[in-house]
This record gives C-alpha cells, sequence and structure tokens, in this order.
C-alpha cells in the first residue's frame, strides 16, 4: 500500500466541521487518504476571509500538502488558501460563485488564478452557482475542470452520492 496523503475537508457556511457529505467523502477515500475535518470558525465570515484563512493555515501548518474538498464556503475558503499555499488538488462541492443579487468578483478572480488542479461538481440547477457564470471561469483556466449533475441543485440532493464519486475519483488520479 502506498502512502496516505492528507485529505483536508471543510463545510459549508456555518455547517458543522463534519457534514454530513464530507464525512461520504472521507469514508469513499479510504485507506489512500488521511482525513481531517478542521471545521471552520462560525458565525459572519470576516472581512477577506481573514480569520478563516489564518485558522486553516493553522491547522495546516505541520502537515504535508494536503488536497482539500470544500462545500459551498468551504471551498471559497480552500480556494482562496491554494492561491498562497501549496496544496495537491482542490474539489469544490458546490461553489456559490454568485449567488442572485450577489456578485462576488473576488471568486471569480481566484477562479481565475488557481493553478491547483480543481474539480468543481455543480448541479446544473444550482442557484448560488449558475453554470452561466462558472463555466466562461472555466475554459479560461487550464486548472479548472467543472462536472455537471443535471438536475441537481446547491444541495445535490439526490446527486450527492454521485457528487461523492466524482470528487474520490478525482482525489485517487491526483
Amino acid at each position: 500500500m502506498s502512502a496516505r496523503r492528507s485529505l483536508v475537508l471543510l463545510p459549508g457556511f456555518n455547517g458543522a466541521a463534519r457534514q454530513p457529505i464530507l464525512v461520504a467523502v472521507a469514508k469513499a477515500a479510504g485507506d489512500r487518504f488521511s482525513a481531517e475535518f478542521p471545521g471552520l470558525p462560525r458565525g459572519r465570515p470576516s472581512p477577506g476571509f481573514e480569520r478563516e484563512l489564518a485558522h486553516l493555515a493553522a491547522h495546516l501548518a505541520p502537515r504535508a500538502i494536503p488536497s482539500i474538498v470544500g462545500r459551498s464556503f468551504g471551498g471559497r475558503i480552500a480556494l482562496r488558501h491554494a492561491l498562497t499555499h501549496r496544496v495537491r488538488a482542490l474539489v469544490l462541492l458546490g461553489f456559490p460563485v454568485r449567488p442572485p443579487g450577489r456578485p462576488r468578483p473576488d471568486d471569480e478572480a481566484a477562479l481565475l488564478a488557481v493553478r491547483v488542479p480543481t474539480l468543481i461538481v455543480q448541479g446544473d440547477a444550482d442557484e448560488k452557482g449558475p453554470l452561466e457564470v462558472l463555466q466562461p471561469l472555466v475554459a479560461k483556466n487550464r486548472a479548472l475542470q467543472v462536472a455537471v449533475l443535471e438536475g441537481a441543485g446547491h444541495s445535490f440532493g439526490r446527486h450527492e452520492a454521485r457528487a461523492i464519486e466524482l470528487a474520490v475519483e478525482f482525489l485517487r488520479r491526483g
């Protein structure tokens, strides 16, 4: 058996560290990965996510280069972290790039700037991350790929098992 790789799982906004979808990813990743659930500070996000990024960086400081799976808001933090720290790969589960009436130009810029292999698993009915916003960004950055789940919204619903499968396949390739 090869050495286990570090896998860090970040929950959605104000979610529990061990969100069920993240626990399922860790379980499906099996013995090839050493999974950690550092959680994120709760409450209103800090300006520029300084508090959340410091929390993650402190958790990861002495560890091997991780792969990071972020669910929704956790994906926003994972993406920002990967811009300034060594990361093996990213999986963004339901990336909320531009919710209705809430443009997020910093998220769009981060997607264009990231150089880490990144899989975005997105439902075609995800109102928080519309494909018409996401796909042109993916087309401009070779590090990005998107897997579209037809009929899935932001929470994936009955498509969650497929989202987990896609995430684990991507992580195992990396």
